[in-house]
């Protein structure tokens, strides 16, 4: 298998002016394929993250995407609908866990750590972030529209689309309707995090999230990036219902609930700033609200990869222009890189998938090249991305073996190829 998508990549991978940014690019392309993906005889295929042996919604889609830039390729369609499959399923086995396990002969990390209102075996973290349910919405979305290929627009996504959407719509009330809860004790610092009880905020229609895509607990329920992400995903399954599969029903309730957050985040998501105003990254509804930006995605600097419809250009720039700098809290500059890290790693460590971000979201030349040449020069000699990097010294990092930021890594040359390799 693979054999015409390796020879496609490889006349890619020869535009390149050096040895180093070829062999670096062709790496971190396959670095997915060649190390995270087990096939099942049911057809789907279960990925693991790298350094993790556990599936997650969210970065299996996204270590998939650069292999739509191939999508006529038979092999990755056969890739991509394995990959939606086994999303599916673990969906319908759980529709508030993030991450799962091959099979239950595995062990989860958290055997015993935590307590929560439902626990299956397979499941190998159950903190919901609520973009775990937009991801297998959009990498389907993104298949589609490359492909125009229906088979898997089937009967297991309707039943985990309609999942997805009763979820959905029972976190849009949580105090009211959810009964989920994660409660575990962090050893590090000695505190207990309860997620999903007692959390103060005004209910408004906005979804719920326990946790954001770095897996930390929110600090405020309303995550923005992730409800946009919402809208967006719906945006495109209305086409799909409406146009595609005639199914009105399921067409008008995308509509009527993309519009109710449309209108909802742009009450409680945009705030006036001395930047002009901005979106924010979560708010309680109350008032109370943070534009501080996270590396993982979704995030404020990715709204437009995440092909947010009602993208508001002035107040994108003006958020962009003040999560890149200091007055995000996690934004770091040093002698060899600058750009957005988290709170998931300590402080001064800039994380190469924001940097990526960064350059696939930006229209400057200037700032793709620049970006390019960070992540080209911070591998540290690996030839592949990592979790996050110490501003100053590129040998000091995280995570060796990430395989979501390899893959965003290849999607920017993708995207960008005419700025960087000709």
């Amino acid at each position: 298998m693979f054999e015409q998508l390796r020879e496609n990549v490889e006349k890619t991978a020869s535009s390149f002016s050096t040895q180093r940014e070829k062999e670096m690019f062709t790496k971190c392309f396959f670095n997915t394929l060649d190390t995270t993906c087990k096939f099942q005889e049911d057809g789907s295929v279960f990925i693991i993250t790298g350094d993790i042996p556990a599936m997650w919604l969210r970065d299996s889609a996204a270590q998939v995407m650069q292999y739509l830039y191939y999508a006529e390729d038979s092999d990755v369609q056969k890739l991509i609908k394995g990959v939606l499959r086994r999303q599916f399923q673990m969906i319908l086995i759980d529709p508030y866990a993030n991450a799962f396990m091959l099979d239950e002969t595995f062990t989860s990390e958290w055997e015993g750590m935590v307590k929560s209102d439902y626990l299956p075996k397979i499941v190998w973290e159950r903190k919901f972030e609520l973009d775990s349910l937009c991801y297998p919405l959009f990498l389907l979305s993104q298949y589609f529209d490359k492909t125009g290929d229906r088979e898997i627009i089937d009967e297991l996504f309707i039943k985990a689309f309609d999942k997805i959407y009763e979820t959905f719509e029972r976190e849009r009330k949580h105090s009211e309707q959810s009964s989920y809860y994660f409660h575990f004790y962090r050893e590090e610092d000695g505190k207990t995090v309860d997620v999903g009880k007692n959390n103060p905020a005004t209910e408004k229609g906005l979804i719920w999230s326990g946790f954001r895509p770095s897996d930390d607990a929110c600090k405020y329920p309303y995550h923005i990036p992730d409800n946009m992400f919402v809208v967006a995903v719906l945006y495109k399954m209305q086409r799909i219902f409406g146009k595609i599969l005639g199914d009105q029903a399921r067409a008008e309730k995308c509509r009527k609930l993309s519009e109710e957050l449309r209108v909802l985040i742009e009450c409680y998501g945009v705030v006036e700033t001395s930047q002009g105003r901005c979106y924010v990254s979560e708010t309680d509804c109350f008032g109370s609200y943070t534009l501080d930006d996270d590396a993982n995605i979704p995030s404020l600097l990715s709204l437009p990869y995440l092909e947010y419809p009602y993208l508001d250009a002035e107040i994108y720039r003006n958020t962009r222009k003040k999560i890149l700098s200091s007055e995000n809290t996690y934004y770091y500059e040093g002698k060899f890189l600058k750009g957005i890290g988290s709170p998931h790693t300590p402080s001064d460590r800039v994380w190469p998938l924001a940097v990526a971000m960064q350059g696939i979201t930006s229209d400057c030349r200037e700032e793709i090249k620049e970006c390019y040449k960070m992540l080209i020069s911070s591998d540290n000699g690996t030839g592949y991305m990592h979790e996050s990097i110490d501003v100053n010294d590129p040998s000091v990092f995280s995570r060796p073996w990430f395989a979501w930021a390899n893959s965003l890594f290849a999607y920017f040359v993708l995207k960008n190829k005419d700025v960087l390799i000709g």
